[in-house]
């Protein structure tokens, strides 16, 4: 037997007070009144003394009994005894959904043979339960018996989640070789490599399966000015044999495309959905259903396709009309004699009309028509009427332009320039450059292609649209988040609801870690409009159903079987019940003998 904490036997220094108390005595006193009330209220410490023969009664040493009682379960008092403690392992990953011949799932599988094997085990001790995703927890705190293990067991669920496999790896490691346990059972579709250490006890369920799976469903827009968005799927042939595969996408419930893919054996393919139509949710179903139903289901918000800020720089502000009717695009308008280097820090691309910046902007830039300067070192000369003689045909920039209708009145034509070469070119220099720098793109103009016209200038719109898509990276694919991956939570968002449709607290630039979950995450936020976010499964390695790693332990050293395990078993509980019991009787005595004496009276 010993003491978790002996400092708090210190208190027993409270014991003499409670004696002082049983000390002190009344004075006697002659005092007029005329009911008991008012004879009661003249009573008080005034009219006591200490002294004399002690009087303790029943009560005094009752209440010395908890008093005792008490300091001695503040010291945690325990003994120790041999117990048989047990970890149960529950692999609750995405891959544990798959179905079984049988009709049930992996999951109900491990879950019963889990619980069969734990009815045959008599313990004599706790059993801690844990599973396995997004990281390996235990549940709750050890059950004092199998049985109550047993129930915990019945209320697990799989998540959509992907198991991590280094962290599974490292605690099954830590439970076989830290001596906390004398068996761990572990239920999983993963087998333990050999050789297995002795004390865990594995349970593997499931057989390997052909499946078809989808994965990285991405949205893009190709070009600013285009309402429609491309989608790509990529769908994956996880069985011994070719199969043939249909894939729906829908976007907010309607129906946009079907397309058809035969895969081979082991085959990854992409399926292309150009020009979908606007819509908040888009949604892409496998056809033919398998055994593995999560990666037959894919999501992705049309949010996903960022909106490009744009900074224009200008002492025209009416040049920058027209941009912030572009899909995609936000602008920002600012007089030269007012920006600063610090305004760039919020934007994506910068335009410079007439002017260039003192030094390199850190983020993509458009020089329309800027002067000579030691930053870029533009050597330029004015030119009217000018012609267009050369372009690339194949270059992004020229892309579908007819230049032959361009008209270019005035502006100017560029010499030979260190670092940038000439996309498009008149009949005395450039007039389109090009070039990179610490990773960011610039491009500079020798004619003014604002403000932007759409359709009333068509040719010069689309190479108005081809400039910005180039300095803004549009045509990149902009994929979904993947379940088990935290992410930050946006400026502004307070309140996430799940695909199950239960809402969590947010705080704005905290790491959101509630993403076991695959479907549609709402964020909301005061004065803020709902955004849609995707999050799938996204994992080819849990969809191939054919081949799965079994983990491997290296454990050093591991107690044996029969190994004896001693723990500490708390007495405090004891006490407590213990007090609680005399401080009942006390005062049920004291109430009888209250209602007595108000009897006879």
């Amino acid at each position: 037997m010993g003491l978790l904490d002996p400092g708090a036997l210190i208190f027993f220094a409270i014991v003499p007070a409670l004696v002082l108390a049983y000390l002190a005595r009344e004075r006697p006193a002659r005092v007029v009144v005329s009911s008991i009330l008012a004879f009661r209220a003249l009573r008080g410490l005034r009219n006591e003394r200490y002294g004399g023969k002690p009087r303790f009664d029943w009560m005094f040493f009752v209440e010395l009994a908890l008093l005792c009682l008490a300091v001695l379960a503040m010291a945690g008092p325990f003994v120790i005894r041999r117990s048989n403690p047990i970890a149960v392992v529950i692999d609750n990953s995405a891959a544990m959904q798959a179905k079984l011949a049988s009709g049930g799932t992996r999951f109900d599988d491990a879950i019963k043979k889990t619980a069969a094997m734990l009815s045959n085990e008599d313990s004599g001790g706790k059993v801690s339960v844990f599973v396995t995703t997004p990281a390996p927890y235990r549940i709750a705190p050890p059950f004092d018996s199998a049985v109550e293990a047993r129930g915990a067991l019945a209320g697990l669920r799989p998540t959509d989640a992907p198991d991590d496999s280094s962290a599974v790896t490292a605690s099954l490691t830590d439970m076989a070789s830290g001596g906390r346990f004398k068996k761990v059972i572990f239920a999983s579709y993963r087998a333990i490599a050999a050789p297995a250490p002795a004390t865990i006890h594995a349970i593997v369920t499931g057989d390997p399966a052909p499946n078809l799976a989808l994965s990285a469903f991405t949205l893009r827009r190709e070009v600013f000015g285009a309402n429609t968005l491309h989608a790509r799927i990529n769908a994956s042939n996880f069985s011994p044999g070719a199969a043939e595969l249909t894939v729906t996408l829908t976007g907010d419930g309607r129906q946009l495309a079907i397309a058809h893919e035969t895969l081979d054996a082991g085959e990854t393919g992409t399926l292309e959905f150009p020009s979908l139509p606007p819509a908040q949710v888009y949604r892409a179903e496998l056809a033919p259903a398998d055994v593995f139903a999560l990666d037959n289901v894919a999501y992705a918000t049309s949010g996903a396709v960022r909106t490009v800020s744009i900074l224009f720089i200008t002492p025209s502000p009416a040049d920058a009309a027209g941009l912030g009717a572009i899909p995609g695009a936000e602008v920002k308008v600012v007089a030269p004699d007012k920006f600063t280097p610090a305004d760039l820090a919020k934007a994506d691309v910068a335009i410079f009309e007439y002017s260039a910046p003192k030094e390199m902007p850190a983020v993509n830039t458009l020089m329309v028509m800027p002067p000579p300067d030691p930053v870029f070192r533009f050597a330029v000369a004015p030119a009217t009427n000018i012609q267009i003689a050369r372009w690339h045909n194949t270059d992004r920039l020229t892309d579908s332009v007819n230049f032959r209708m361009l008209n270019l009145r005035n502006g100017e034509f560029f010499g030979q320039h260190p670092w940038m070469s000439a996309v498009v070119s008149g009949q005395s220099g450039g007039l389109i450059l090009r070039g990179e720098r610490q990773g960011h793109r610039y491009v500079a103009t020798g004619f003014n292609p604002f403000p932007y016209l759409g359709r009333k200038n068509l040719p010069m719109s689309v190479l108005t649209l081809n400039l910005l898509s180039y300095l803004a990276g549009l045509g990149a694919d902009a994929g979904s988040y993947r379940t088990g991956k935290p992410w930050l939570v946006p400026a502004g968002v307070t309140m996430v609801s799940l695909p199950s449709g239960r809402k969590i607290k947010a705080t704005p630039g905290t790491l959101f870690t509630e993403v076991a979950e695959q479907g549609i995450y709402e964020l909301s936020g005061k004065g803020l409009a709902p955004i849609p976010r995707a999050v799938n499964l996204d994992d080819l390695s849990v969809s191939d159903l054919e081949n799965a790693p079994p983990f491997r332990l290296e454990v050093a050293t591991a107690p044996p079987a029969s190994a004896s395990f001693l723990e500490k078993a708390s007495l405090s509980p004891w006490l407590l019940i213990a007090i609680i019991a005399l401080g009942s009787i006390e005062a049920f005595i004291v109430y009888r003998r209250r209602r007595g004496a108000m009897a006879g009276a």
